[in-house]
C-alpha cells in the first residue's frame, strides 16, 4: 500500500469512524492533532530530508500531531526562531547550539540527522583545476548558506587547515537552493557550498562542478581532520524537554520512522514516495540521484556521538575566537531517539 492509501485510508476510518447503538449509528469525531511550529534552515534541501519525509508520509498526523513547518535562508535563521520562542522545534546545525551556549541560551539536539557534513564546495566548470589545494582560495569569495551559519564555520575550518587566516576569505550569504545556484553561475562567488539536491542541480546542468565533497568520514578526515562531525538535525530548548517531553517523544518517533524509511528503501523508492513539492520541483530521477549523492552522511536513526559534537565545538571554537565554555553532553539528548529506535517501526 502507497503512502497516500494509508493516509487516505486511515483519514478515512478516523472521519467515519461509527458505532451503532439500538440501531442508530453514533459518529466518534477524531481527536484534534496538537499544532506544533517548526521552523527549518533550508527549504527541502537533503541535509533536513527526515523532517520533509516525516511530513510527507504522515509520520506527524500518526503520532497526533499537526507540523506546520516554515524554511529559511539558513540555519542562523531557523535557531534564532527557535531561541526567540518562535517555534519550540527547529532543523539546523547544531553549531548554532554551541553559539547559543556561549550566549547562556540552552539549544539541545534531539536528532542528528548526519554525522558528516552532507555538503560540497562547488566551483564553477573549467575552474575545477584552478584549485590545487584549499590554500589556492585566498582572496575569493566563497557562498555560505548565510553567515554565522555551519558552513560558514567550514568554510573557515577548512581555510585554517590550509593556513589561511580568517580574512584570507571573503565569505557571503548565498542560501542553500536556487539562490545558491545562481551566485555560483552568475559569478557573484568563485565558489560555493551546496547542499543536494541543488549540488546535484548544478552538476547535471552543467553550471558547477564538485571541487570537494564531505559525505563520508574518509571525506570528513581528509578535510576537517576528524573522523565524525556532528551536523544538522532536529534540535528545541532545555525549556520545552521540560514542559512538553511527551511532545518531543512523538516529534522524534516520527522523525526517527522517517530515518528508517530512509535506511530501507533505494532512492528511487524514497523519491517516488515523496510528492513533488517536498521534491522542491526535482523531477524523481534527479532527486534521486542526488541523494544517493548525500547518502552516506546520515546516521541510521538519529543517534548523536559525542565526537562529532566534540568535533564540532573545536571549529567553532575558531569561529568564535575563542574555545567555547561548553560541556558537550549538554548540547543533546539522546534519550528521545534512543526510546523511538526501539518502538519505532519503519
Amino acid at each position: 500500500m502507497t503512502p497516500l492509501s494509508r493516509r487516505r485510508l486511515l483519514g478515512g476510518i478516523a472521519a467515519a469512524g461509527a458505532s451503532s447503538t439500538f440501531g442508530v449509528p453514533v459518529a466518534f469525531a477524531a481527536a484534534p492533532k496538537e499544532k506544533v511550529a517548526v521552523v527549518v534552515g533550508s527549504e527541502h534541501a537533503l541535509v533536513y530530508l527526515p523532517w520533509d519525509v516525516a511530513k510527507a508520509l504522515g509520520y506527524f498526523d500518526a503520532e497526533g500531531l499537526d507540523v506546520e513547518i516554515t524554511y529559511t535562508k539558513g540555519g542562523s535563521e531557523a535557531a534564532t526562531a527557535l531561541a526567540s520562542g518562535s517555534c519550540e522545534y527547529s532543523g539546523n546545525a547544531i553549531d548554532h547550539a554551541v553559539a547559543a551556549a556561549e550566549r547562556g541560551k540552552s539549544l539541545v539536539m534531539i536528532s542528528d540527522f548526519m554525522n558528516e557534513p552532507g555538503i560540497a564546495l562547488m566551483v564553477r566548470p573549467g575552474e575545477h583545476e584552478k584549485y590545487k589545494t584549499f590554500a589556492d582560495f585566498k582572496g575569493k569569495t566563497i557562498g555560505v548558506t548565510s553567515i554565522g551559519s555551519a558552513t560558514h564555520v567550514l568554510a573557515l575550518w577548512m581555510g585554517k587547515r590550509a593556513g589561511l587566516g580568517k580574512d584570507d576569505l571573503k565569505i557571503v550569504g548565498v542560501g542553500g537552493g536556487a539562490t545558491m545556484i545562481s551566485a555560483l553561475a552568475g559569478n557573484q562567488v568563485d565558489a560555493a557550498y551546496g547542499n543536494d539536491p541543488y549540488a546535484t542541480t548544478l552538476i547535471k546542468t552543467g553550471r558547477g562542478v564538485q571541487w570537494v565533497g564531505l559525505y563520508s568520514a574518509a571525506e570528513t578526515r581528509k578535510w576537517l581532520g576528524f573522523n565524525e562531525y556532528c551536523f544538522t538535525g532536529a534540535l528545541t530548548r532545555a525549556d520545552v524537554i521540560a514542559k512538553s517531553p511527551e511532545r518531543t517523544q512523538k516529534i522524534v518517533n516520527a522523525l526517527v520512522r522517517a530515518q528508517k524509511f530512509m535506511a530501507t528503501h533505494t532512492s528511487a523508492q524514497i523519491a517516488a514516495a515523496l510528492p513533488d513539492e517536498f521534491r522542491g520541483g526535482t523531477p524523481a530521477g534527479d532527486w534521486a540521484a542526488a541523494y544517493s549523492h548525500s547518502r552516506p552522511a546520515y546516521t541510521q536513526h538519529g543517534e548523536i556521538g559525542i565526537d562529532g559534537v566534540r568535533a564540532n565545538i573545536e571549529a567553532n571554537g575558531y569561529f568564535l575566537g575563542q574555545p567555547p565554555k561548553v560541556d558537550p553532553a549538554k548540547l543533546f539528548d539522546n534519550s528521545f531517539v534512543e526510546k523511538a529506535a526501539r518502538a519505532v517501526k519503519a
